[in-house]
């Protein structure tokens, strides 16, 4: 699945540089064109966010069971915790192998992405451009971003799961950055430094310990924001 024509010594030598890359024409092009079609299509996301304190998940029948009422007022926690840097609101679908027998050829096809990205072609080539070498799994999980969704500043270091390295792998294409869904870095301190737009088939790989967010995507997007992210970790799932 890997395009054969990537360079490794230069992303390695990128990757050095600040512990981050962004790699362009990452896997074979008809793949990440099923990947994509899937994400649009058949991709059965659910509505991830915090909600006092806590992650929740809904699902969209539940979603559309919601009154006026309880929507504003779920609303109104997301951005009150928002406003003081603290949580997410978008859709996704984790990976995992229970789900490899569905019986519905798109689920199991997105999969086998899944598998291939914890295969030992992915891992060693995520080692060998990184230098990580205890990289053991990965996990991941499709998103999808529409008007109004976000990942507040944060890092992804969390020690009891051996996060290594966190990836995304764009499937958003023609992507405009006045749309916002953008990768953005800070330093330590909260100071911006650079942003990252979505590029179709590309993957960016970073070190956990850099703190970063997912902007604010904006009304008038004229598409969803389509990714596979995730974390490259030091332990078997």
């Amino acid at each position: 699945m890997l395009n054969p024509n990537l360079d490794k010594k230069a992303i390695a030598e990128e990757f050095a540089r600040d512990s981050r890359v962004r790699i362009a024409d990452l896997l074979d092009p008809d793949i990440a064109e099923r990947i994509r079609d899937c994400c649009l299509n058949n991709v059965p996301y659910e509505y991830l966010t915090n909600l006092n304190g806590e992650s929740v998940v809904i699902t969209p029948d539940e979603m559309k069971n919601y009154s006026r009422q309880e929507l504003v007022e779920m609303q109104q926690h997301i951005m009150t915790a928002a406003a003081n840097g603290v949580g997410f609101f978008y859709c996704g679908y984790k990976m995992n192998r229970a789900q490899a027998d569905s019986g519905d050829e798109n689920i199991e096809f997105l999969n086998s992405i899944f598998d291939y990205l914890n295969g030992e072609e992915m891992l060693s080539f995520v080692a060998e451009v990184s230098g990580y070498d205890d990289l053991l799994s990965a996990d991941g999980q499709y998103t999808r971003y529409s008007a109004g969704q976000f990942l507040t500043r944060h890092r992804d270091d969390i020690t009891a799961e051996k996060r290594r390295l966190a990836y995304d792998i764009s499937f958003s294409k023609d992507w405009h950055p006045d749309w916002g869904g953008l990768l953005q870095f800070f330093e330590d301190d909260g100071t911006t430094r650079d942003a990252w737009a979505p590029m179709f088939n590309s993957m960016a790989l970073f070190d956990v310990r850099h703190v970063h967010s997912v902007t604010f995507v904006a009304p008038f997007h004229a598409q969803p924001r389509l990714s596979l992210k995730g974390w490259f970790r030091s332990k078997p799932l």
